[in-house]
């Protein structure tokens, strides 16, 4: 079937030039608008080409079977866009739309009749035309997989609707004091209802590292809420010293995207001054949430040990202990909370020191590591243990990560 035997049967249906190019997209490399007014008005297949470069003035239609006058208030909702695209701030956008699923059918049928080789379905044509509008007033790029903000068109209910996706941090965190979790943790008394208890907060712990570094960064984006992706995390009772723990802060619905992370760090550093710093911070992403998550970097500890243990036992412990394979249920003091299974995990050595009361030791370990019960044996849970080796009961009474080997 020829552009013009097409063309009458699609007229038949009393479309809008928008609509009538849309069939035609991908013969004619033109603007659906363009391609709709200059084969309307052709005599001859031949004339097609020549219309184009005239740039005829399109035809609208209220009445359009194909896109029920859509393109006829293209002024109305381009003036709607334009002032909410003005309220947010972002580098990456996406334009999306809802329209009355009859119109869709509608086209669906005609596609029936015609074949669709050339045409182009009227979502895309509507998200492409508004999103090169965003691109002309602003200068920012569509992103297709995970756009800063997406502007919704609901021709259903005539209004933009918004929705901004997640702005990702990440850094390194130092925790220097203990008996600081890494993230919020329920009240035990009232599972995070609030409670005498805990003061109403339905808070476990008053203070946590995530909340520490996200204060500030709330403030400055102006966001709803967020959540704190670490690589791992160390007990409530260690510190987190060295280069510091990567980490990555989602913040939700920020309203200000582009914000001075030096300024941020100093900040937090500010305000959780003695207790948590933050070093490195830089743009993220979502990828780099599931990156974060998902590796397993060794780690380097620093244990206070309580033990009676003389020079030539602690020698004995880090010959025994280098390059040791070990075998360790999950330890007594989670079980109510993780599922008892074995690991093997390596020791890659250890390093001792004689203090009062016992020794220090540097135990460079493999990811995943329970280090309290590798020194206490947890009552056969690790084998082997600290305890076993020396054969009398080892406890740590501090512990330190002091390196994350990347």
């Amino acid at each position: 079937m020829g552009v013009l035997e097409t063309r009458d049967l699609i007229l038949a249906k009393k479309v809008c030039d928008h609509c009538l190019g849309r069939q035609f997209h991908n013969k004619f490399k033109y603007p659906n608008e363009r391609i709709g007014a200059a084969v309307r008005k052709a005599k001859k297949e031949k004339d097609i080409e020549a219309n184009l470069e005239k740039k005829l003035k399109p035809k609208s239609l209220k009445t359009c079977v194909l896109c029920g006058g859509i393109f006829s208030g293209i002024d109305m909702y381009s003036g709607l866009l334009k002032n909410e695209v003005k309220k947010h701030d972002f580098n990456t956008h996406l334009v999306g739309c809802t329209i009355d699923r009859g119109l869709i059918e509608r086209e669906e049928k005609l596609w029936e009749e015609i074949g669709m080789e050339f045409c182009e379905p009227i979502k895309r044509e509507i998200n492409r035309t508004f999103g090169i509008m965003v691109w002309e007033w602003t200068g920012k790029n569509a992103d297709f997989n995970f756009p800063d903000v997406i502007f919704l068109i609901n021709f259903k209910k005539g209004r933009i609707e918004t929705k901004l996706n997640p702005l990702y941090i990440y850094g390194r965190y130092r925790k220097l004091v203990r008996g600081i979790p890494q993230t919020k943790w329920p009240c035990r008394e009232c599972g995070g209802r609030g409670c005498p208890k805990c003061g109403n907060t339905g808070k476990q712990y008053k203070e946590t590292v995530e909340e520490l570094i996200a204060e500030k960064a709330l403030e400055e984006t102006d966001g709803k809420r967020s959540s704190f992706h670490g690589e791992g995390r160390e007990d409530i009772d260690a510190r987190m010293l060295g280069k510091g723990r990567p980490f990555v802060l989602e913040i939700f619905e920020p309203k200000k995207r582009t914000i001075d992370l030096a300024k941020l760090e100093k900040k937090v550093n500010k305000f959780a001054k003695g207790k948590v710093e933050v070093s490195e911070l830089r743009p993220s992403s979502k990828k780099e949430v599931q990156l974060i998550k998902s590796t397993m970097h060794g780690k380097t500890y620093d244990a206070l040990i309580e033990c009676k243990a003389s020079k030539e036992d602690l020698k004995k412990l880090e010959e025994y202990f280098q390059d040791r394979l070990i075998s360790q249920k999950t330890p007594s003091r989670v079980l109510h909370r993780r599922a008892d299974k074995t690991r093997k995990r390596k020791i890659i050595s250890v390093e001792c020191k004689p203090v009062k009361g016992g020794f220090r030791a540097n135990i460079k370990t493999q990811s995943g590591t329970y280090v309290k019960e590798l020194v206490s044996g947890d009552n056969g849970r690790t084998v082997p243990s600290f305890s076993s080796v020396l054969g009398t009961p080892c406890t740590v009474k501090e512990l330190d990560v002091t390196e994350i080997h990347e």
